[in-house]
Formats: structure tokens, C-alpha cells, sequence
């Protein structure tokens, strides 16, 4: 790995998509990444799950796939933001517990909601969208409370039947932005999400649940609004948008995910998906045993961290509404489930 500058563009441009890059470089020379070649984080990523005795089996093509769906088309390597001058460089100035809805309180409602991703099979346009409403409210130093639409995300950026490819929808928020938008049925923002919640553990057999909520159903994908599908927001859909200065992954390294968060909000983060995740854990979660691989990777977003019965713990928000509230917590700081392997965030202008 090295940690690189602005004048590494060449290589940089097979990382994660050149003009995202480009920009980010150029507004932010003061930051650092360290880049490593994809085919070099998938084998020492499987060399640290091996050496922490993990129980569950992970091929080199799981992980090649898993990548795919986060860097652009043709990327070789991965780089990562492992720098930033707004950082906490003394860990005794990085709190043990943080929680975003407490710190940045004008935007608890905001960053205290995960939109229901409905009957759609991908929860990424769900947490970016959150991701970026949390982040444009803390820019905006809490004056702006809206959400930012999910609809437009899961029209625009991603496909309701198809796998979940975050890259694309980074890109989208940075290349066109998303208007205003609200939960299912609220009649706010240019353009509320026109599903409504509904049991997700129906897709994969999970006998004995006590969920009420009727079972998902894949529809066709959502078109891209062109205008507000809200008709009481006066508003246009294009003088409505915010879009993303840059996206980019965090570090893989606890203490600087730890920075990014407490510095400018909310990121997203993933796990690869069993069953055991289909139910919402007591306390910190703990895998079953005997557990199953059901698919790819489950996205969730991180809103802080703790530290409980001596057990360093992710506080997260889930994307179903079968999971009440939402928040769960996830082990912190052994890549448990791969959950620091990939983070992500994006930031707008002037954020730094």
C-alpha cells in the first residue's frame, strides 16, 4: 500500500471512477489515501479472516464480487481516505462512546431514520440517500431538515430487481444529486418513496416469525422522475437538488472510520448476509451457530460507536421496519463479518 497526493492521478484514475477523483484530489489536497491493488485486499483480507479463527467460509470470487459492486467498471485498485487534518490525531480526543443524533442534535430526526427500502432487493439506495441527508443537514448546520429522496435514488441510480451496486449510486448523487423527498405516505418533499415498508424475511424462509407486516413483493424498476411526484411541492425537481462535491471509501482502520464519523456524519457500511441477520439481535450481535449464507452483502449505515460489558461495539441503523427502531449493535474494531472492509461516505461542499 502508499499513501499518495495530488499528483498520482494516473494511477488513482483506475481506483474508483477519475472524475470523482479528480475532484477530490484537486479540492482536498490536504487529505491522504493509502491504495491497494484489488487483488492484494482480497488476499489479506482473507489472510486476517483465517487468522481470526472466523467459522464461516469465504472464497476469493465472494469477495472479487463484492468489490465489483462498489468500484467503477475496469477498477484495479482500492484507494482509501486515511487522512484528513479536521481528524482527532490523539485518540484520547476520540471519545469511547459517540452517538451522531446526540452530537449533531438539530439532525437526530434526521440521522434517527432509515427509510424501509419496500418491496425493492437492494437496501443501498435506502442508506445512501439517508447517508446524504444526514451529512447535508450537518453541513448545513442543522437548518436543513428534509430528506433527501429515495425514490429519485432507486429510480435514478439503481435497479428495485437488481443486486446492489453502491458505486453507481455514489455516482449518481455526485454526478446529478437527489432532490427533497419523505417516507411513504408523508406528502413531503418533491419526491416521498412510494413504497411502504413490508416483511423482508418472507424472501428467504424464515419459519416462525411474528412479523405482521405483509410480505415484500418485487415490482418492476421504478422510472427516473424527471419532475417532483409530490404535486403540492412548488418546487422543480431540477432547482430542487444537492448534489455531492465527492464519495469515497473511509479507511479501513477503526480509529480513522471513528474520525470520519464523529468529523462529518454518518457512513455506510456492509456485512455479508446469513440468516442469522434476518432478526434484529439483543445487545451487541453474536453469529449463531450452524448459521447459513443466504446472498452478497446486507448495507446498513454506522451512526457511532460504544463500548458495552467490555466489548467495543458499531452502533448502526438498519434499513427494515421489521426491526422496530432500527439500531443495532455490531463488534468493532476485528473487521467482524467484514463490516470495515468497504466503507463508504461523501461529503458537499465545504465540509471541510
Amino acid at each position: 500500500m502508499a499513501v499518495i497526493f495530488l499528483p498520482l492521478l494516473a494511477l488513482v484514475h483506475q481506483c474508483i471512477g477519475s472524475e470523482n477523483v479528480d475532484a477530490l484530489l484537486k479540492k482536498r489536497p490536504s487529505w491522504s489515501f493509502e491504495v491497494e491493488s484489488i487483488e492484494s485486499s482480497i488476499k489479506n483480507a482473507l489472510h486476517k479472516h483465517k487468522l481470526a479463527g472466523h467459522d464461516f467460509e469465504l472464497t476469493e470470487e465472494m469477495l472479487r464480487s463484492d468489490l465489483k459492486r462498489s468500484l467503477a467498471p475496469g477498477a484495479t485498485h482500492i484507494p482509501r481516505k486515511v487522512g484528513d487534518p479536521k481528524w482527532q490525531q490523539d485518540p484520547r480526543n476520540v471519545p469511547s462512546t459517540f452517538d451522531a443524533r446526540e452530537h449533531w442534535k438539530a439532525c437526530a430526526d434526521i440521522i434517527g431514520h432509515v427509510e424501509d427500502e419496500g418491496p425493492c432487493n437492494t437496501d443501498v439506495p435506502a442508506v445512501v440517500a439517508s447517508v446524504m441527508s444526514d451529512r447535508y443537514c450537518i453541513y448545513s448546520n442543522g437548518t436543513f431538515k428534509d430528506r433527501l429522496s429515495q425514490e429519485v435514488m432507486m429510480g435514478c441510480g439503481a435497479l428495485c430487481t437488481g443486486w446492489p451496486m453502491s458505486y453507481y449510486a455514489w455516482e449518481y448523487a455526485l454526478n446529478h444529486g437527489l432532490p427533497t423527498g419523505g417516507p411513504h405516505g408523508s406528502n413531503k418533499g418533491c419526491a416521498p418513496y412510494s413504497y411502504a415498508g413490508c416483511n423482508h424475511t418472507g424472501y428467504y424462509d424464515l419459519t416462525g416469525s411474528a412479523q405482521k407486516m405483509k410480505s415484500c413483493q418485487v415490482p418492476f424498476d421504478l422510472e427516473c422522475p424527471t419532475e417532483c411526484t409530490n404535486k403540492h411541492y412548488k418546487t422543480p425537481l431540477d432547482k430542487d437538488l444537492r448534489n455531492l462535491t465527492c464519495f469515497y471509501f473511509t479507511s479501513n482502520d477503526e480509529f480513522t472510520m471513528r474520525n470520519e464519523i464523529m468529523t462529518f456524519g454518518p457512513i455506510m457500511s456492509s456485512v455479508h448476509f446469513y440468516n442469522d441477520f434476518l432478526e434484529k439481535p439483543k445487545g451487541i450481535f453474536q453469529r449463531k451457530e450452524n448459521r447459513k449464507f443466504l446472498h452478497g452483502l446486507k448495507f446498513f449505515k454506522i451512526i457511532g460507536w460504544g463500548v458495552e460489558d467490555g466489548k467495543k461495539y458499531w452502533l448502526c441503523m438498519h434499513t427494515w421496519d421489521t426491526w422496530g427502531d432500527k439500531v443495532f449493535k455490531f463488534p468493532r474494531g476485528e473487521n467482524y463479518d467484514f463490516i470495515e472492509w468497504r466503507p463508504s461516505a461523501g461529503l458537499f461542499d465545504n465540509m471541510d
